[in-house]
This record gives C-alpha cells, structure tokens and sequence, in this order.
C-alpha cells in the first residue's frame, strides 16, 4: 500500500512504503531525540516518519558530498558515520 508522504523539501510530495523493520534502541532513540529537538526549535509537530526521511536525505546529501571529496582525494572507502 503506497500513501503520498512529505519528502525531505518541504512541499515535496513522495509515495511511501510501509515495511516492519526491527532498529536498534540507540537507533529509534537518535531518531526520538532528534524529533524533539526539531518540534522544541520549530514549535510544529513532526511525525516520526518525517524525522527518519530528513535523517535518511540528510545521510544520503553527506554520503554524496564525501564521495565527491574522495574522487579528488583518491579512491572512496565505505567508512562508518562518527
């Protein structure tokens, strides 16, 4: 089943996919940690489906920029998030 979902820019409509997947405590609690400190910032409540997807977009504009530094630097290696 697909439902239309906010993607990570705002205004941005996405299909979304529902999956039950287990995380790790320290996971979903990152996650938690981060949807509070967005909803005491911008006073507006925030789903915690928004909260993975900016985590997730976020992640993935890091990734890209790493990867872009490694090309000019040498090869890219798979490097575990500080």
């Amino acid at each position: 089943m697909q439902h239309q979902h906010p993607g990570p820019e705002q205004g941005q409509r996405e299909k979304a996919v529902f999956r039950t997947v287990p995380i790790p405590v320290s996971a979903f609690d990152h996650i938690k940690d981060t949807q509070r400190a967005i909803q005491a910032r911008t006073g507006r409540a925030v789903t915690f489906n928004e909260v993975f997807a900016l985590i997730v977009h976020e992640h993935k504009h890091h990734t890209q920029n790493a990867a872009q530094g490694a090309r000019k630097n040498g090869p890219a290696l798979l490097r575990p998030c500080a």
